[in-house]
This record gives structure tokens, sequence and C-alpha cells, in this order.
């Protein structure tokens, strides 16, 4: 052991006290990072949700985005155009007009379709279609 750590001690109580607190707000630290990464991406000041920035090439997500009512994939349309438009400025949008990680975390409009998609998947292969491949999704089909 080095002279350092002879030297300074830590009192056991003050590590049983910070062990204890640790325990009880991991879900708490998690939260906050994912909040930090979440304001660190800085897709929320452009007026974007986590989900709007999914490849849409990727066939589960097309295949989603695909399902969705016309009125939310306008809305993404929109908030893509919007954001694409105030990149080009090189300006964010006010403060008062950014999505908080809370609005993002309550807002998530693909994870319902990824769901039925994912579960539809394991179904085909449950039953063992063979005339389905490992990327065929309908997205790929229909124009």
């Amino acid at each position: 052991m080095s002279k350092i750590f002879r030297f300074a001690r830590i009192p056991t109580s003050f590590l049983i006290r910070s062990q204890s607190h640790r325990t009880s707000n991991n879900k708490d630290w998690s939260y906050k990072m994912k909040k930090l990464a979440f304001n660190l991406s800085k897709f929320n000041q452009y007026g974007l949700y986590s989900n709007d920035i999914l490849d849409f090439e990727h066939p589960l997500v097309g295949e989603a985005l695909r399902r969705l009512p016309k009125i939310v994939l306008d809305a993404r349309n929109f908030r893509m155009i919007r954001a694409m438009q105030i990149d080009a400025l090189k300006v964010y949008l006010p403060k008062e007009k950014w999505v908080t990680f809370e609005q993002d975390q309550e807002y998530r409009y693909l994870e319902p379709y990824i769901r039925e998609l994912v579960e539809e998947r394991k179904e085909i292969y449950d039953f063992g279609c063979s005339n389905y491949g490992s990327e065929d999704w309908p997205y790929g089909l229909v124009k």
C-alpha cells in the first residue's frame, strides 16, 4: 500500500453511508445520466424528439413510419424540416420551444409500432414460416 493511502484512511462509517447512498439513488443516477446525454445531443434544441432521429432507412423503422397515422407523420416531417432549416441558418430554437427530457420520455410515438413489429417477427419465426427472409419487411414491398 502506498504512503498516500495509508495516510488518508477513510473512516468506515463514511464508507457505509456512501454505499447505502449509492444503492438507494441508483435509479436517480441513471436518470441523471440519461438526461445529461439527451441534453448534450442538442437535438432537443432543434425541437426534435429522440424518435425523430431514428434512421428511416432501417426496415423496422421504415415500416413503423408507414404504419403511423398521417397526423403524427406530418408532425414528424414538420419537425425534421424545421430542424434542417434551423441548422442551415446555424441557430437554435428559442429556449421555450426546446423539447425537455420529460417530454421526450412521454412522447415516444414509434415505440408501440416497433414493439408490434418485433412481436409479428417473433411470431413468424415461432411458426417457422419459410417464405420470409431475415431482411423481409413489408416496408420494402410497399411503395
